[in-house]
């Protein structure tokens, strides 16, 4: 894997339809090398820090190699970095390859995996096309969310190594999937592997167990 591109943004005003909002989706690449602390990069910020940022969502992480897909689906002819709201694009970064606990290192920087992506509204209008959301959603490949182990400093075209392989290989995508898509095959596998992974972001662990425990009473309805 390599590092294509690092990318930053500062909250901005931007109209959205009919009302403002202040957003630093819309990442754009720096040049040199860039500081990673502990909740960001240096140079970036999270407007909606309910939503966005915070340890477990400090750095993330988008694959160049989904930008065909993308130009074909949505008939574009390019496709700039940082346009999915990325702060790392990283070539040869597969979401149904990497799992929850993987470690990467840049440079010095060591990154751990601790969530997929849940896109909100914003990639919309990023892309201006209302039915984007779903379509991102539908197509399981949404990026990766790291927290930082070890700051460091990076640069664009560093190599990128995965320096641990979490034992429970619970794939990004796979988690992904099954929080989303009930007819899964694997669902309520998946999410009760992934509940046990320590590294897994809270939030998400409470939301693959609320999703678990509606699982567990529906089997109780049944046997009534």
């Amino acid at each position: 894997m390599k590092l294509l591109s690092v990318n930053v943004s500062k909250p901005k005003l931007k109209r959205f339809r009919f009302k403002f909002v202040t957003t630093a989706f819309l990442k754009k690449p720096v040049d040199g090398n860039s500081f990673v602390n502990t909740t960001n990069i240096q140079g970036d910020k999270q407007a909606d820090l309910m939503n966005h940022g915070g340890g477990d969502k400090a750095i993330y992480a988008f694959s160049p190699d989904h930008h065909d897909y993308w130009k074909k689906a949505l008939n574009l002819d390019h496709i700039a970095f940082g346009k999915f709201g990325e702060n790392l694009s990283i070539s040869g970064l597969d979401e149904a390859d990497i799992a929850i606990g993987d470690k990467l290192q840049i440079n010095d920087c060591i990154l751990e995996v601790s969530q997929p992506r849940i896109p909100c509204y914003k990639i919309s209008f990023e892309f201006k096309d209302t039915s984007m959301l779903n379509k991102f959603i539908a197509h399981a490949h949404t990026g990766v969310y790291f927290r930082v182990i070890q700051t460091g400093t990076i640069s664009p075209n560093s190599e990128v190594e995965i320096i641990y392989k979490h034992p429970a290989n619970i794939t990004v995508k796979d988690l992904f999937r099954a929080h989303f898509d009930s007819k899964f095959p694997n669902q309520e596998k998946v999410m009760r592997a992934a509940v046990d992974i320590p590294e897994l972001a809270d939030a998400w662990k409470t939301k693959v167990a609320d999703r678990l425990h509606m699982i567990d009473l529906y089997r109780q309805r049944q046997k009534k």
